[in-house]
């Protein structure tokens, strides 16, 4: 068992080999979720129990949370991932969310597609991955980074350290949060810059979310290959999402589109059901100015 793990105290009874997701609410309750959907548990935690194993796992990974800042989050071998929320921000009691890490690399073989060409296209080019909280878009992001070549170096940037491909030659950059004085903060944007320095074949940002889209378009124009992934409830949804980044990165509007259509020229959308994970692929385009994603 991995030594983190031991942290779990009580709530390992409820992280068992297949479940994703162990969520306590407010009244102590244990949620867990297989990729079905959230079944509540037999367990039931006191609050001083919820935040003293959050707390413990929050510190483990190197972030902190108290009272003083009653929200934390970490990264825990650079796999499983922690959130928690204090009193009185979290009105009735603690909250503790923890994402497990899958105990083994899921194959593209794996992932539904409608055609094989849209798999084959999503290994060989630049792609962006979207869908909902815990629908596969880091298994997929994964599965694809562990299909580059052995020989490839793959340089991976995330907020919070969730991916850990099975590739040989991986780099992993994490950000910073400040520390208690308001100085020390690394972001993604600084991140991705710093990337480009270290000779990657493959860009990996963990998530796009704000001004570290511009830094990751700009590379992939510049002829990286790139991978990242995005929330967006459908894959017609995703053209909005973009354009929205790109408006918050700073580029005008007519600039997106084109950008768009030449940084990430696939989209792969994630969608969990009963038998695995379905993507859709489809295919950006600049309609006269207007970004869109079309269905292949």
């Amino acid at each position: 068992m991995d030594d983190w793990r031991s942290d779990l105290g009580p709530l390992a009874l409820a992280a068992t080999p297949g479940v994703r997701d162990v969520c306590v609410d407010g009244a102590g309750a244990v949620w867990t979720d297989t990729g079905s959907g959230f079944v509540r548990s037999f367990l039931t935690l006191s609050p001083s129990e919820v935040r003293h194993i959050g707390v413990l796992l929050v510190e483990r990974g190197g972030g902190r949370v108290d009272d003083a800042m009653p929200i934390g989050d970490a990264a825990l071998a650079g796999r499983a991932r922690v959130h928690v929320v204090l009193p009185p921000v979290a009105r009735q009691g603690p909250l503790l969310s923890i994402r497990l890490p899958n105990e083994h690399a899921i194959p593209l073989s794996e992932f539904a597609y409608a055609r094989d060409t849209h798999r084959d296209a999503c290994v060989l080019g630049s792609v962006l991955i979207s869908g909902v909280t815990g629908s596969g878009k880091t298994t997929l992001a994964s599965a694809l980074i562990a299909s580059r070549p052995a020989n490839s170096r793959i340089v991976i940037v995330e907020d919070i350290a969730e991916l850990d491909p099975p590739h040989p030659h991986c780099v992993h950059l994490t950000s910073r949060h400040p520390n208690p004085d308001g100085g020390g903060a690394i972001g993604l944007g600084h991140l991705v810059k710093e990337a480009l320095r270290m000779r990657p074949d493959s860009l990996v940002v963990g998530e796009i979310r704000g001004a570290e889209f511009s830094e990751f378009l700009l590379a992939l124009t510049a002829g990286h290959h790139g991978i990242s992934t995005v929330h967006a409830r459908r894959l017609s949804d995703v053209a909005e999402r973009m354009t929205v980044l790109g408006l918050t990165a700073g580029f005008p509007l007519p600039a997106i589109a084109p950008l768009v259509v030449a940084a990430v020229p696939l989209i792969a959308h994630c969608t969990r059901s009963p038998h695995g994970v379905q993507v859709e692929v489809g295919r950006t385009v600049d309609d006269d100015g207007k970004l869109r994603v079309i269905p292949l």
